[in-house]
This record gives C-alpha cells, structure tokens and sequence, in this order.
C-alpha cells in the first residue's frame, strides 16, 4: 500500500506538468498547403500564355525539394488547363524565410494555347511540424502575364486563396 501511494504521488505532479501549456497550438505532424492562384483575369481575348509570379513563404514552410535542397517543380506546382496538354513550367525557384524576412517562390508557366478564365495555378507546400502559419502569412508579390506573342499585358487582377490543411 505504502509502495502504490508513493508511485501516485510521484506520477501525479508529473501528469499535472504534461498539461501545462498553450492548448491552442497542438504539435502535429508535417501539415500541408494549397496556395490557388485564380486566373479569372485572364480571359480568352487576351490570348495569355505566359506566367510569371512569386509569392512569400514563412518560416517552417517550403515547397517539395530535390535532393539538392532546390524546389521540386512536378511536385510543387500543378496547372489545371482546358490544354493540359500544351503546359510547361520551365521554372520554379525558391529562397528560405529567414528569423527576419519570408522566404519567396517564383515560379514561371506557360500555356502555348492559351490560359482559360477557367484556368488556375496551385501551389503545394509543407508545414515543418510546430510551425503554424496563417493564411495572411501567403501574399502575391508579383504577377506579369505574357500573350501569345510574347508581348506583356497589363490589367490583370488575379487572386491569392491559401488553404492550410
């Protein structure tokens, strides 16, 4: 009897101080990140087939890596295209968040047929576990869109939806 009540009173304290702590912020496995880039802009008369644009990236995110530690394109960015088959991404470059300024993804897709207002761009990216960003934490820094002759066309609004799973 002696014995069991000195082994609850040592666990007690011990399963006390386990519950100490931020509830709000569970430590959960690596999470993952749909970030949408919505071309509704980019109507059919406008004949766009090039895209180029960066968007920032926190701490403790970052796309798919190679062995190299560069992006993986093929695993980080998908085009959804009414021409699927006319898609390339010729270019997907990141550069690490830092303690005091985000990282950024720039990435470059072409559509030779031409993008759909129907069309969107998403980007894919991992949550390192005990990391939680927020959705603000995502924001477009640029978007130049290309026509099919190469020439630049302005006017453009496209939207930034980020999804944290």
């Amino acid at each position: 009897m002696r014995k069991w009540l000195c082994n609850i009173l040592i666990l007690l304290p011990l399963a006390l101080l386990s519950a100490c702590g931020d509830s709000t912020k569970v430590a959960t496995a690596d999470r993952d990140i749909k970030a949408v880039i919505k071309t509704a802009a980019l109507t059919g008369d406008r004949n766009i087939a090039g895209i180029q644009l960066a968007i920032t990236i926190p701490v403790g995110v970052a796309p798919p890596l190679r062995a190299d530690g560069s992006a993986d394109p093929s695993a980080t960015v998908v085009i959804t295209s009414s021409s699927p088959q006319n898609q390339t991404l010729p270019g997907v470059t990141y550069t690490p968040a830092t303690a005091t300024a985000p990282g950024e993804l720039a990435i470059s897709a072409i559509v030779a047929a031409g993008f759909a207002a129907t069309d969107e761009i998403t980007i894919h990216l991992k949550v390192a576990s005990g990391t939680f960003p927020v959705e603000s934490d995502f924001k477009l820094l640029s978007f130049e869109a290309f026509d099919t002759n190469g020439a630049r066309v302005t006017g453009l609004t496209p939207t930034l939806t980020t999804t944290i799973q």
